[in-house]
């Protein structure tokens, strides 16, 4: 399985679980069915970007610790790149700014995929 949805997964339920949210309670919050939702924790599919992004604001995490191994919000360069991105994107028209989140996700994905089959 991939590591990088795999520790997506993880960090989803980790978040529920820290929010003492329960599966369906989750499911229901977001808008999706509980059976989707469990798909999500247990990685057999991954979520959208609208989807992570409505999971962050619910579980009150920042949505780059749901992407990353450690937490990159601790290194200020990281911070500080991350806010100049949420700054950019808040310029963006909400219908092109959902486009632009899904297509840089997918590289970001790719690049993990690829830094993936590197260290195996």
């Amino acid at each position: 399985m991939n590591t990088s949805k795999l520790l997506i997964a993880n960090k989803i339920r980790e978040a529920r679980e820290w929010k003492e949210i329960t599966q369906v309670g989750m499911a229901k919050r977001l808008g999706i069915a509980r059976q989707t939702y469990l798909d999500l924790e247990s990685a057999k599919t991954e979520p959208r970007v609208s989807t992570l992004m409505k999971i962050a604001e619910v579980t009150e995490r920042p949505l780059t610790w749901f992407l990353f191994e450690d937490n990159p919000a601790s290194r200020p360069c990281v911070q500080e790149d991350t806010q100049q991105l949420i700054n950019m994107l808040a310029e963006v028209p909400p219908s092109l700014r959902a486009r632009l989140i899904e297509l840089n996700l997918s590289f970001i994905s790719c690049w993990f995929e690829q830094q993936n089959k590197s260290h195996k």
